[in-house]
């Protein structure tokens, strides 16, 4: 066999953000079914491909070497090729700077810093004159295949600046390069047909053989030499061998263990009064192991974050360890909730922990600014990359071949009804191809790295729209890498917490903690001693699935879950939190059934303790390591292995893997082929989407907290859930739960508003940032001006005193807002007031009012509310169909009429009902047909429906027309539950067509601005 002398090193891939085709593995795979022992890949401006490439050639027994092709906004292109792990760092700052903003000289930066550790080549002789100035060592002329070479390698020979061959590779095939063409295209913003000549590929741009750069490199065969000296020399592992993590402050390991365990001991006193045996041995054996894995820093760095904003949920597999219990880190106490720590942190685990935290939404860039302060050069966030999603796919290369809007949303319509053979074949083709390639970076909700030294040792960084470093890679990119990633999260739920605490705790400074004949709370309430878990109000509500607004617990399918359950205490509320996930369907009414003391048998005893308390049903995804433990006699590590390649993207093959080994496995311990496949098919229901059960509990006790608060002070709770922005639903939803409650709800009222919502004498209060258009720096003056002066005592005084412009003060009067200052005009009075005032006498220094501008109408001023709030306040959004529903009654063949408050007396019949539509969820149907299940309200509240596979084909387009339907179906109950299973809907909106046609609307719509009020 033949031994070439080529090593194709110059590969670019898809990382290289629209401006490439290639695919990692498939770079890797191409090189080892032609023979090299070793394979390049080198990106424009960036290693974001880095990890994914090495592992593929990990994976396939070939070197990998790695580069970067740096292309400035302006000067001279290189390529930078790693030979050392000190030349990657040197690699990791030169990308750094390009990637920053502002102008740099890379000539400049390799005369000053060098590039030890790197081979620098480029086909640019003044940039190569220069560097050579220090000196020729690692400088090459680059010679690329297809390009003409003999004078640069001349000019080479004569400087002492050796040539080195290249494959500028960016496409496999002639067909990538239409995709290229495609990818320029959405790049640019542009159609393809009218790309510039430049930007597209030439045929020296597929990737080429062995044979083929040997012949075209014939004349200079020391070109190809030097490629092999370069494969040869470059090192082998350039990211770190095992994970990389500071010494806090400065410690030994010794040192910061000791201080770690002194905190637990203060930790044990405040959190249980005493040390019991229990606590002991489990706090005990936690450090054990913390301290063998050399974590203690870890923990200590993440406690100084916490101790720093301790408004926290954490959550995620720590939760299960007591050592984060006790320093605050985690508020779930992992011994009276069983929790299962090997899932957080064991010996056999080789990947570090990772803890999960969550700050109110908006402190938790406080928390990130401290990190980036505390570990300057040493930290950054995570990056996330964004791919071409199910929609992205079509949307862009459709956009890209010059289709208009309107086609583009037809044909994203076709593909979403399963009718993909209507979408033309090249647009399926490019769709296909796009499909998970890499769109743009972006950030990571909250993952931070920091290393020991400074980070662009390890990774090269770029600046984020907030200001924030962010790493090359994504979550599993970065442990892959070495880097020890920490989540610091932002949840609305904990700022709904913390506001509704803060009213509650004012209600009591001001007398009135709680309304009459309601416990609530016996005085202030602290965060860290609130836990109402005991409270049998609250699990009267969380049983009754009134959980709207509810953390983690108010999606349909949730409240639905919890009245079937009719068990609200927090046990079980952890569980229905876990097993409500798509993976489960098949699995949660069997739960029910069981937990309604139906009889089961366990699939085998060694699994019946396991899973007693989920009623012999695997919920939580420890249950797949304790499952694989006790029944087919798995390892630990074996277990963990097998648990955790069930969440990675390219899971297919290894689960594969894992089956076998179930299998065998369990038959060698007696189980049957039945019991394994019964088993089997448990553990692939935590395929994807999945919690432990550390991560329910945390959640499910945030979920008791907002239950409690929701009970006894539900005005409070819902105006903090609004101005927090909102939860599942839209605000016009929480707006009618408001109405549903009792309370008023008052419009915003530049005398008694403020910029948020508040609550007040048993009404909610508008707040004056809902007004539409209307800017933020005059809100801001009207606030400060009402603060300093008082209350506008007229429509003059508002306007002397705040000097609006019209688009401001059009919508401060039509919303209403002026009203309490009006002095006796009307809106439109007001409004002609403004446009009639007198620059050089007073305000309304001219004629008064004309008699004849009188009010507008009471359906006028309703529209403007919407128009000028995006809500409707002064009734529920369906009172407007009226009308139209009546209309329709009158002329089809229309089943009885009813409200939601009566679903339960028509069970087994055939209804209309009239509702809006609040939220609908798509899924497929294991013969992959979509159907859904749609969220409709009425006056009286929300009820649920379901649309099957061929009713929802007909139907689809009728439930994207709008907001207001009529919807008619057969009322179905199950286990106390009932919900309307749809057979039609007609749409009430305007624009939309008679009972039983279709229409050409495609745009979903579930807000109240979508309503014609002038038409209904």
């Amino acid at each position: 066999m033949k031994i070439s002398s080529f090593v194709p090193i110059h590969n670019r891939s898809s990382y290289s953000l629209l401006r490439g085709c290639l695919n990692p593995v498939d770079i890797v795979e191409q090189a080892s079914l032609a023979g090299f022992s070793a394979v390049g890949m080198v990106d424009i401006n960036n290693f974001y491909g880095m990890v994914r490439f090495r592992s593929s050639a990990r994976n396939f027994c070939i070197k990998p070497l790695s580069g970067v092709a740096i292309v400035p906004p302006s000067g001279p292109r290189f390529t930078a090729l790693c030979l050392t792990r000190q030349g990657f760092g040197r690699a990791n700052e030169l990308v750094t700077a390009v990637l920053r903003e502002g102008p740099w000289d890379p000539v400049n930066d390799l005369l000053e810093k060098g590039w030890k550790g790197l081979y620098i080549l480029s086909e640019d002789r003044d940039f190569l004159s220069r560097l050579r100035e220090r000196g020729s060592s690692n400088l090459y002329t680059a010679l690329f295949h297809g390009k003409p070479f003999h004078r640069l390698a001349l000019w080479g020979r004569k400087a002492g600046i050796p040539p080195m061959a290249l494959n500028d590779a960016v496409c496999k095939t002639r067909r990538d390069q239409q995709l290229f063409k495609i990818l320029r295209a959405i790049d640019l913003n542009t159609t393809v047909d009218t790309l510039d000549p430049g930007e597209l590929l030439r045929p020296e741009h597929e990737m080429v053989e062995a044979d083929a750069m040997e012949r075209f490199f014939s004349a200079i065969p020391e070109a190809l030499e030097n490629g092999m000296k370069f494969a040869r020399q470059a090192e082998q592992f350039l990211l770190p061998q095992h994970y990389v993590f500071p010494a806090f402050q400065g410690l030994t390991e010794p040192e910061a263990f000791r201080q770690l365990q002194g905190l637990c001991i203060e930790g044990v006193r405040r959190r249980y009064g005493q040390v019991r045996g229990d606590i002991q041995k489990r706090l005990e054996y936690e450090l054990s192991i913390i301290r063998r894995k050399g974590f203690s820093s870890y923990f200590l760095v993440v406690h100084n974050i916490v101790r720093r904003f301790p408004r926290t949920c954490g959550r995620g597999s720590s939760a299960s360890s007591i050592v984060a219990y006790l320093l605050g880190i985690t508020h779930v106490d992992p011994l009276t909730s069983n929790l299962f720590f090997e899932r957080f942190l064991n010996m056999g685990r080789m990947d570090p922990p990772d803890i999960d935290v969550d700050f109110p939404w908006d402190e938790r860039e406080q928390a990130l600014r401290y990190v980036f302060k505390t570990y300057p050069g040493a930290s950054a966030m995570v990056a996330d990359h964004v791919t071409f999603g199910p929609r992205s796919s079509l949307r862009e290369p459709a956009r890209a071949f010059g289709f208009e809007e309107e086609e583009i949303n037809a044909l994203q319509r076709q593909r979403s009804m399963g009718r993909w053979e209507r979408v033309p074949p090249y647009l399926r083709w490019a769709a296909a191809r796009l499909r998970g390639m890499v769109r743009h970076i972006g950030t990571h909700p909250g993952g931070v790295v920091i290393t020991p030294g400074k980070i662009t040792d390890y990774t090269h960084i770029q600046t984020s729209p907030l200001g924030f470093p962010v790493i090359a890679w994504e979550k599993d990119g970065a442990e892959e890498a070495g880097l020890v990633k920490i989540d610091l999260l932002g949840n609305r739920s904990l700022g709904v917490l913390r506001d509704t605490i803060a009213l509650v705790n004012h209600r009591h400074e001001s007398g009135n903690p709680a309304e009459e004949g309601e416990r609530g709370a016996d005085g202030p309430i602290s965060w860290e001693n609130f836990h109402p878990l005991k409270d049998a109000a609250t699990r009267e509500l969380i049983e009754a699935g009134d959980t709207l607004g509810v953390f983690y617990v108010e999606s349909p399918a949730t409240r639905q879950l919890l009245r079937k359950m009719g068990v609200g205490d927090y046990e079980h509320l952890v569980i229905a939190s876990s097993i409500i996930r798509p993976a489960a369907n098949a699995y949660i009414n069997e739960f029910v059934r069981r937990l309604h003391s139906a009889p089961y048998d366990p699939l085998h005893p060694t699994v019946a303790e396991t899973l007693k308390e989920t009623y012999g049903i695997m919920v939580y995804q420890e249950d797949v390591s304790r499952v694989a433990i006790d029944s087919c006699g798995f390892t630990p590590e074996e277990a963990d292995g097998l648990r955790k390649i069930l969440s990675k993207k390219d899971r297919q093959t290894k689960v594969e893997k894992y089956r076998e080994q179930f299998f065998q496995k369990g038959l060698k311990q007696g189980l049957s082929g039945r019991v394994l496949r019964t088993l089997w098919d448990g553990i692939r229901s935590f395929e994807g989407y999945s919690f432990c059960k550390a991560h329910s509990a945390s959640y499910a006790l945030v979920s008791y907290k907002c239950a409690w608060l929701k009970r006894y002070y539900p005005l409070e709770f819902l105006v903090s859930v609004i101005n927090n922005g909102g939860g599942f639903y839209s605000r016009q939803v929480y707006l009618n739960a408001v109405r549903r409650m009792g309370f008023t709800i008052l419009g915003p009222c530049v005398n008694r508003s403020d910029r948020r919502f508040t609550a007040c004498g048993g009404a909610l209060r508008v707040g004056l940032s809902q007004l539409r258009e209307v800017s933020a720096s005059y809100i801001q003056r009207l606030l400060d001006e009402r603060e300093i002066h008082g209350p506008f005592t007229s429509f003059r005084d508002l306007i002397v005193r705040t000097e609006p412009g019209f688009g401001d003060i059009r919508i401060i009067v039509r919303s209403g807002a002026a009203d309490s200052s009006a002095g006796g005009l009307t809106r439109p009075q007001m409004l002609w007031s403004y446009f009639h005032r007198s620059r050089e006498e007073d305000l309304f220094g001219g004629p008064g009012v004309p008699d004849c501008i009188g009010d507008y109408d009471l359906k006028v001023m309703l529209a403007d509310e919407v128009k000028t709030m995006d809500l409707l306040i002064s009734c529920h959004p369906l009172e407007f169909y009226e009308n139209r529903i009546r209309q329709v009654l009158k002329g089809g063949d229309i089943p009885t009429r009813i409200s939601s408050g009566h679903i339960h007396e028509y069970s087994g019949r055939r209804i209309s009902i009239g509702g809006t539509l609040v939220t609908e969820k798509e899924v497929l149907t294991k013969k992959r047909k979509m159907m859904s299940f749609v969220s409709f309200e009425d006056p009286e509240g929300i009820f649920e429906t379901v649309v099957f596979p061929d009713v929802y084909n007909r139907l689809l387009e009728r439930l994207y027309t709008g907001y207001g339907f009529l919807v008619i179906g057969k009322v179905e109950e199950k286990f106390g539950v009932y919900q309307i299973q749809v057979d039609d809907v007609v749409p009430l909106d305007k624009g939309a067509v008679s009972f039983g046609q279709h229409n050409r609307w495609y745009m979903p719509a579930y807000r109240v601005s979508q309503i014609t009020l002038t038409d209904n």
